[in-house]
């Protein structure tokens, strides 16, 4: 702002100036900052023309794109819009190589490749004209990723959009094409100043280059040691280089002038921050290092380490009333930065608990906000009244106040499968059946909110057939009172909640699909692609501007930004700095654009390495990135900073601290406190707002009142005005407690029996140890399996087959083909209930079905469920059946489960009083036929099963796993990061 101010004072008029920053928030500052130092030429109507670099690129196309055959009423769509358009593009194709069971993941992939595509000025079919011949992976599936994103780039041009990409993308191609657009726009402008340089990737550069790369003035201001937007395409290499990129068009650089003193913080903190810009410098920058300003105070900074991350969130919100109440200090002024998101939500719940007015700005937050949450429920429970999730959070929320006692009450009927209609299934259907059966609750208070429920949803069910989505929305806060309940809020909470529901209201106002009618359950699909999205902006909280309230927000977020006072939070090993959870890696990932295709492969010459040289400068990378983040948090404050941790923080091991913190707490001047042994792992991190706030019946809250009730039962009775209305509720909650489950076998916890797994758990042992570490010691995410889902429902389907009773999927199939006794329109017979119906099983009557076991074998707990049992043809015993829904193969392996099974009946965990033969049996039902896998279970055989669980349970209790390649590990959902496995598939 000083230079443009300086340059217009000198003679050029301020129209011929430009300037480009990076967010429309700093364009608004920058344009603000210069109408208070040129206020003459602010009254004259005369200004600077400030914008995006985004903007400037749909300057260009909407003033010219029209030589392009862009057409000016093309829009701009965000990240929501894109991504729907982005998945319709996965039809009309057939996928050999890439894994097509986890759609979104796929998804996000091909995100990530199309915005490198973009981010490089390229084109997907640029990148399918670049298949080397080999074809050696990974391009057999980044060229079906790229024909994703081919798919899409049609689409957008269909539909007359642009996403992001696009414009810088289609704004340098034009200008490229046309050199006359150049030339107009340099006669235009005397004077270009590019804001926060460091944030700008190589195909923003490249438009820049294009515009106004011959012999022209262009000042760039940046922050190298600032470059935290990487992942968006930026780099320090981009930013640096740019003496040399602008040389090469027009002469060298006139001057370079170092911008190193900090006229924010005091000399404390940016004694810290030096020490921090430290880690990024293998070399001396003591002439380039950040300095405090001539006259500023000291400072005040503290590192204090704490046993839980719930100890460290309340002494933060405890510390924050402390500066406001005795020193002053407003709440505006006051900001916690955290490194991730998902640490957030534990330090908003202290500060709401103590009373303090908080901002917090991140990403998805909005479906956080419980009024919006609840919203959100009823939409989705309107669109499909399966989701159990919304529904329970609706019943147990504070219109119809339903506890758990109730909801047992609500199941009792939905438990007793025998009276389920045929076409109720599963659970959720149950349960949402029930509420239909009023008039069997026998709880007149339950019942009467169950009542009104049942109203409000078929009105809200009518109303949502025939008006848009925001309509629909209105609706439902106006039938439920939500805008009176916000008006009873304090003011600060009120006017949150009010302003994040016109947000969400704004969303489905704009909301406006290009494929199709706009739809309920397009619209939860669309929030669903947002709410995976890490860029989306559309799902921010809403802000107040000029709200006195203390900020929470991520430090990416806090870029730009200045408080008084700042906390850090979580500074652990591994949380901050991070640690890399994937690099991209165009040598083993698809989605990642290889280094030749890019702009800035030059900078990325000591990437083009051996695979594991690439892997350590890749982390390096990401260790440099971190530590720049670490820069941007320290130098947010003016006055005071607090760098703080914890032991406990979710993790299963007590916590170090971080380098980061380490650095804070050995600088000269810095406040610390001894820090706390970790102890034992605390059963909950969480906030328990017992004896917190009042209560209006027991004033020394309720613990104390169950203890005193323990003592003294009559005291409790003493407190009602009416006995026998009391004493007819307790009796409810007795009658509703006598109905709930029993309590667990204690013997499961004890030290006896430490271990606990499932059959199915002993089968994954025994493929493969490391499998089984990974599905059931130290979990992790499983990919969603289109195999595992449609196994299921033939299970299910088998099992009513076997009760005698018709499933909904038969009735359904014999309505679409016009009669139910019409079989010449059949599914065929690779169908596997076709098959299980032309097996021996089919006009049989189990014994038992689906009937679950409980093993205790060397001090493990086994548990699992047998299909069926059927008594033998010969009825000299029993036969037990495993139906498995794929087709045949040798697994030596699964012989664990009929094992398990045949101990199970041998033990008398099924039925009781067996004698005779037993007989196990795997029926595949994958194939054109039945085919049968039996064994004769005699003595011999059953010993070895148990002598083979025996060993199979001491293995599981240990501490070794490693892992046992096979022809398994192609389905194995952990593949991607076993390195064994995947070399075992190569081989």
């Amino acid at each position: 702002a000083d230079r443009i101010a300086h340059i217009i004072s000198g003679g050029i008029p301020p129209e011929a100036v430009l300037g480009v920053t990076f967010t429309n928030k700093a364009a608004q500052e920058l344009s603000n900052r210069l109408q208070s130092q040129l206020p003459a030429l602010a009254t004259q109507g005369r200004e600077v023309e400030v914008m995006t670099y985004h903007g400037f690129a749909y300057g260009i196309l909407h003033e010219y794109g029209i030589q392009a055959g862009i057409e000016r009423s093309n829009a701009i769509i965000g990240p929501g819009i894109a991504r729907q358009l982005l998945l319709a593009s996965f039809t009309d194709d057939s996928y050999e190589h890439l894994d097509m069971t986890a759609p979104f993941q796929r998804l996000i992939d091909a995100t990530n490749l199309a915005q490198q595509l973009s981010g490089n000025l390229l084109y997907a079919e640029d990148l399918l004209a670049s298949i080397p011949v080999d074809g050696a992976p990974p391009w057999p599936a980044r060229s079906e990723l790229a024909r994703i994103v081919r798919r899409f780039e049609s689409a957008k041009s269909d539909h007359g959009v642009f996403d992001y990409g696009d414009l810088i993308r289609d704004a340098h191609r034009l200008v490229v094409a046309n050199t006359w657009i150049a030339t107009r726009m340099r006669e235009r402008y005397q004077l270009v100043v590019l804001d926060e340089y460091q944030d700008t990737d190589s195909a923003q550069r490249e438009l820049l280059l294009a515009v106004f790369g011959s012999d022209f003035p262009v000042t760039a201001v940046g922050d190298s040691d600032q470059t935290i937007y990487e992942w968006r395409g930026a780099s320090r290499e981009n930013f640096d280089g740019f003496a040399s990129h602008f040389s090469a068009m027009h002469g060298p650089v006139t001057e370079t002038l170092p911008l190193t003193v900090n006229h924010r913080s005091g000399t404390l903190l940016v004694g810290i921050a030096r020490k921090v810009q430290s880690k990024l410098h293998s070399t001396d920058i003591s002439s380039g290092a950040l300095q405090a300003s001539v006259g500023v105070t000291t400072g005040h900074a503290e590192a204090r380490w704490f046993r839980t991350a719930l100890d460290e969130a309340i002494w933060i919100a405890s510390e924050a009333r402390r500066l406001h109440d005795v020193e002053g200090v407003n709440w505006k002024d006051i900001a916690v930065l955290f490194r991730k998101n998902q640490q957030i939500p534990l330090v908003r719940d202290a500060f709401n608990l103590a009373g303090i007015p908080i901002e917090a700005t991140s990403l998805g937050g909005l479906l956080e906000v419980p009024e919006v949450t609840d919203l959100l429920a009823w939409l989705r429970i309107l669109a499909d009244p399966e989701d159990l999730i919304s529904l329970v959070r609706i019943l147990t929320g504070s219109h119809y106040r339903l506890d758990l006692g109730d909801i047992a009450q609500l199941t009792k009927w939905s438990n007793r499968r025998e009276s389920w209609p045929n076409n109720v299934t599963d659970t959720t259907w149950a349960l949402f059946e029930s509420l239909d059966r009023i008039e069997e609750i026998e709880d007149t208070d339950l019942r009467t909110r169950i009542t009104e429920f049942h109203r409000v949803y078929r009105s809200l069910l009518s109303t949502a057939q025939n008006v848009p989505q925001v309509e629909l929305c209105r609706k439902i806060l106006d039938a439920l009172c939500v805008w009176h309940e916000i008006e009873a809020m304090e003011p600060a909470a009120a006017l949150s909640a009010r302003l994040n529901l016109y947000r969400f209201l704004d969303l489905a106002q704009q909301w406006n699909p290009l494929r199709n009618r706009s739809s309920l359950p397009d619209f939860l699909g669309y929030i669903d692609l947002l709410e995976g999205s890490n860029t989306a902006d559309e799902l921010d909280t809403a802000h107040v501007n000029g709200s006195d309230a203390v900020a929470l927000s991520t430090i990416h977020r806090a870029k730009g930004l200045e408080w008084d006072t700042v906390f850090i939070p979580a500074l652990v090993a591994g949380t901050f700095p991070a640690r890399p959870v994937r690099y991209n890696n165009p040598g083993t990932q698809p989605h990642a654009l290889p280094y030749e295709l890019r702009l800035d492969a030059e900078s990325l010459s000591n990437l083009d390495v051996s695979e594991r040289e690439r892997d350590m400068a890749l982390r390096n990378r990401h260790t440099e990135s971190e530590w720049r983040t670490a820069y941007v948090a320290v130098t947010r404050a003016r006055t005071r900073i607090y760098f703080t941790g914890s032991h406990w923080c979710g993790s299963s091991n007590p916590a170090k601290a971080s380098e980061l913190f380490e650095i804070a707490a050995t600088s000269d001047g810095v406040v610390t406190s001894p820090r706390p042994e970790p102890g034992n792992k605390p059963a909950h991190i969480g906030l328990n707002t017992n004896g917190i706030s009042p209560d209006p019946l027991f004033s020394e809250g309720w613990e104390a009142a169950l203890q005193r009730a323990m003592v003294d039962p009559d005291w409790v009775n003493s407190l009602t005005a009416d006995q026998n209305s009391y004493k007819d509720r307790v009796n409810q909650l007795r009658i509703m407690v006598d109905g709930l489950p029993d309590d667990p076998d204690p013997t499961c916890d004890s030290p006896e029996n430490p271990f606990a797994t499932s059959v199915t758990g002993l089968v994954i042992l025994a493929t493969c140890p490391k499998r089984f570490f990974w599905s059931e010691i130290e979990r992790l995410p499983r990919r969603p399996s289109e195999a595992l889902r449609k196994g299921s429902a033939l299970h299910r389907r088998i099992e009513l087959h076997n009760r005698g009773k018709v499933a909904f999927q038969e009735i359904e199939e014999a309505l679409s083909n016009g009669s139910a006794g019409n079989t010449s329109l059949a599914p065929p017979v690779s169908d596997p209930f076709e098959v299980f119906l032309d097996s021996r099983f089919s006009d049989r009557k189990p014994l038992f079905i689906e009937t679950p076991i409980d093993l205790f074998i060397e001090g493990a707990r086994i548990r699992g469920r047998i299909d069926a049992v059927y008594e033998c043809e010969d009825k000299t015993g029993w036969e037990i059946v495993d139906y498995k829904s794929g087709r045949h193969r040798t697994d030596l392996s699964s012989v664990v489960q009929l094992q398990a099974y045949g101990i199970a009946v041998r033990d008398g965990a099924v039925g009781s009083g067996f004698s005779g033969e037993l007989k196990l049996t795997f029926l595949y039902l994958g194939d054109k036929e039945p085919i049968e896998v039996s064994y004769q279970a005699n003595d011999e055989w059953l010993n070895n099963a148990h002598e083979n669980l025996r060993n199979l349970a001491r293995y599981a209790a240990g501490n070794d796993f490693p892992p046992k390649p096979s022809a398994a590990c192609r389905g194995c959902d952990f593949l991607s990061f076993c390195t064994e496995g995947r070399s075992s598939l190569k081989s």
